[in-house]
């Protein structure tokens, strides 16, 4: 009976909500619910349909499996750190926001295959209007905006608020 209850219950939130279940170490694996977002501020956990090259690299390597964005592939689940009009500092051994930086936002030079992966080129930019900077909650291993540059915020396809997680620990 407890079984059948819990099933019935998470039918029952899924349809009433909607919801994303990310299995990617780039955030607490777990169910989270998704919303149109009004606006985009920084922190927000967002939910990204990648386009052109990088999502083609993206399913090329296996970092995004088939989905639903306009690509092809799945959308991401990263974190919002940088906004129009911050300024983002780019090294090969920090990234920082507004002076500040980000804690593990170290860049690899090759994946978690030994794969190289294409660098940035290091320095300071300001964020431009309609694009947003994004790293993984779990930074170690997560290909993001360290790798792949800014996103178009019109790419945003929903915020995210986790419902049901297994850890908040780091990815190993």
């Amino acid at each position: 009976l407890l079984a059948i209850s819990a099933v019935s219950a998470t039918v029952w939130l899924c349809a009433a909500i909607p919801v994303r279940i990310n299995w990617t170490r780039s955030a607490p694996i777990g169910l989270y619910s998704t919303h149109q977002p009004d606006a985009v501020t920084r922190n927000d956990l967002v939910v990204v349909c990648l386009q052109g090259g990088v999502a083609g690299l993206g399913r090329a390597r296996g970092y995004l499996p088939a989905g639903t964005c306009p690509s092809g592939t799945s959308p991401i689940l990263k974190q919002v750190v940088a906004i129009a009009g911050d300024e983002v500092e780019l090294q090969g051994n920090f990234f920082a926001v507004n002076g500040r930086i980000i804690d593990r936002s170290q860049r690899h030079s090759v994946d978690s295959l030994g794969r190289p992966l294409e660098p940035l080129s290091f320095g300071r930019r300001t964020v431009r209007e309609g694009e947003v900077w994004v790293l993984g909650v779990h930074r170690e291993r997560s290909w993001d905006s360290r790798y792949f540059g800014p996103i178009p915020a019109a790419r945003i396809v929903g915020t995210a608020r986790p419902l049901l997680t297994l850890s908040a620990g780091r990815a190993p």
